[in-house]
């Protein structure tokens, strides 16, 4: 199994699309699965709230390529790739979705604060960070591969955007 998840706006569901057919896999969108299953408990700023074993029960014996922002917080048999986007560039592709200041900035923040890749590295045996800051869809799919194949990661510190702010 291959986990692609990260914070909303970072490309996953577009890139997991071109990495399953390139690698010839099944893909699960872990939003579509949520809704048609009705694995949630109820709806939050909205936003669904995941039942998250009912959603690892459902995972765990899936052989594919498996997308969304949630999965990092899951413990699969998989390897992971957290995809990133620099905090600017998220904030660009975010505005469309008209979230709330709220969420708009609680995504951004965790984003900047590395929540996605942290946590994947606890849940995972094995991460790649993949920077998909100016890169087309099939650009970060590619990348991501190679990387998951030669165990490479991009270096990403957003931390100077906490600086910026004071």
């Amino acid at each position: 199994m291959i986990v692609v998840t990260g914070t909303p706006g970072t490309g996953k569901t577009s890139a997991a699309r071109i990495i399953a057919r390139l690698l010839k896999l099944q893909l699960i969108e872990a939003n579509k699965l949520v809704r048609r299953k009705r694995l949630y408990t109820g709806t939050e700023d909205g936003s669904l709230i995941v039942d998250m074993p009912a959603l690892r029960g459902e995972l765990l014996h899936f052989t594919g390529v498996v997308e969304g922002h949630v999965l990092c917080e899951l413990r699969l048999p998989a390897q992971a790739i957290v995809l990133r986007a620099s905090p600017r560039a998220l904030r660009r592709r975010l505005a469309p979705r008209h979230y709330s200041k709220r969420k708009l900035e609680d995504n951004i923040g965790a984003e900047a604060l590395d929540y996605c890749s942290i946590m994947a590295r606890e849940n995972y045996r094995r991460v790649v960070d993949v920077d998909t800051t100016g890169l087309t869809a099939s650009e970060t799919a590619k990348k991501a591969i190679s990387f998951l194949q030669a165990g490479k990661s991009d270096f990403v510190d957003w931390s100077g955007y906490f600086m910026r702010k004071f």
